[in-house]
């Protein structure tokens, strides 16, 4: 993981300002008295190695990648739907991306951390091929693109706005082996993730555009604590602006654990935010930051929202609970600093309606500057051992909640994922609603191997409740 240092380091691992020196770029009144830059290098200039001539922002281009430009992600598909009239953007795109004139919507897809032709990949520098890629939705202005769609430079065909419906589908080229969790800052729809863990990999996400805070760089706070990974130190006490922005942030950290490939997770009114895999192997947990400006630049409070979205691989496989039971299972606790929010929802998605299966977690009003929403499941532990012997398998736990009186229903699931692709949700029934009532759990099946992993769920006979849900291996 790098921490951000400088201007211009944060401005692009943030998915926000990245402006090459020298050009002219179109601007907005922010205040009366204040300028605000609305401008990025446009996909062309991204492209070009830092030893292009025409590269005068000295970060590293996609040319500077083994592979070069033709292995970097792109946009595949790209709709913008306001009302009842979807406009198609980009429709069986490439690498090179189509042509644009001003005012046109377009895309720029940036490495982030990439290093440069006089660098040499080490830990905390930069790295070989990035470990963060940012792309952005923008609109031409000639010699750069903007990204704020609430006051652009030039009129922006088809219209951006804040119920405006974008439809994207990336491919992620040959760094889809490494993709981990992906920030959205907007208003996540629709979720869909193929060929996880291959080169082949695509995203497709739906959304609508978020507000974001925006604050002079020279009155951050010291060390850039802002864009750092983790966020650290980022006291801003009010806007100068908002920005309307539409922006994705995938991260390629081969650290985290294989088993969140494809979790995601979007904000609103916030300027940057981070996803932190914590607890331990056997109470693992989530922690999201997010951050912002205390007050909006009309001096009211900052206000924001955290959606976090958890695949079914990562429920199974690290959580230990099924998709269909998460929405009961989960609980959200704020840490970090003092704050308040709204109550936090849970809404189980489908790959029928949202793209995917698996647990949304909703957080609204939240109060700022950089909260850190703890998710975890709210079940206690409950170990679980399994031990073949003679071909038989006998699966033991202690289940307080199950007596005579009060029966249960056992079910146990043979995970059928390896340990490197744990974001797999595939899984067999092995035993389905066998009674118990008492509560030592002693089950025999011929249909667990040694070292196989597995879940054991027990649920209430009379209320169907989940009183358990814990993960094992077959010694």
């Amino acid at each position: 993981m790098v921490v951000s240092r400088s201007r211009r380091a944060a401005a692009t691992a943030m998915a926000v300002v990245a402006v090459a020196a020298g050009v002219v770029v179109p601007t907005s009144a922010a205040s009366a008295d204040l300028t605000m830059v609305d401008g990025m290098p446009t996909q062309e200039q991204t492209d070009r190695a830092s030893t292009d001539p025409g590269n005068t922002s000295n970060q590293a281009g996609w040319a500077d990648m083994p592979g070069g430009v033709a292995a970097r992600p792109y946009v595949r598909a790209l709709s913008i739907t306001n009302g009842d009239v979807t406009t198609d953007v980009v429709t069986d795109g490439g690498p090179a991306g189509p042509a644009v004139s001003p005012g046109d919507v377009t895309t720029v897809v940036s490495p982030v951390n990439l290093c440069r032709a006089d660098q040499m990949p080490a830990s905390g520098a930069c790295y070989a091929t990035p470990n963060r890629v940012a792309l952005n939705l923008v609109y031409n202005a000639g010699d750069v693109n903007g990204y704020d769609f609430s006051r652009p430079a030039v009129p922006v065909t088809p219209a951006v706005n804040a119920d405006s419906v974008i439809d994207m589908t990336i491919a992620l080229n040959t760094l889809g082996r490494t993709l981990r969790w992906t920030w959205v800052s907007g208003h996540l729809l629709y979720w869909r993730v193929t060929d996880l863990g291959q080169d082949t990999a695509t995203v497709r996400v739906r959304f609508r555009p978020a507000w974001e805070p925006w604050v002079p760089y020279e009155q951050w706070p010291a060390g850039n604590g802002c864009s750092a990974t983790p966020i650290f130190d980022c006291d801003l006490p009010r806007a100068t602006a908002e920005m309307l922005r539409a922006s994705v942030l995938f991260s390629l950290d081969r650290t985290l654990d294989p088993a969140l490939t494809g979790a995601v997770f979007a904000t609103g009114n916030a300027m940057f935010g981070y996803l932190r895999p914590g607890g331990s192997a056997t109470v693992p947990t989530m922690d999201i930051q997010a951050a912002s400006t205390h007050l909006r630049s009309d001096g009211s409070p900052q206000l924001g929202t955290l959606q976090a979205f958890i695949p079914a691989g990562a429920l199974l496989n690290l959580y230990g609970v099924l998709p269909s039971d998460a929405a009961s299972l989960f609980a959200v606790r704020r840490t970090g600093d003092p704050g308040t929010n709204d109550r936090p929802t849970y809404q189980t998605w489908t790959a029928g309606v949202e793209g995917s299966d698996g647990l949304l977690v909703t957080v609204g009003n939240i109060s700022f500057s950089v909260p850190r929403y703890r998710v975890a499941t709210a079940l206690a532990r409950t170990p679980s051992h399994a031990k073949v012997r003679r071909g038989v398998t006998t699966v033991r736990a202690t289940i307080t909640a199950c007596k005579r009186a009060k029966p249960c229903l056992v079910s146990v699931y043979r995970l059928n994922a390896p340990a490197s692709a744990r974001y797999r949700a595939d899984r067999t029934a092995i035993v389905t609603g066998r009674t118990v009532v008492g509560k030592a759990l002693d089950l025999r099946t011929t249909r667990l191997a040694k070292r196989d992993r597995y879940l054991l769920v027990v649920r209430s006979a009379k209320t169907g409740r989940t009183v358990v849900s814990t993960l094992g291996r077959v010694a």
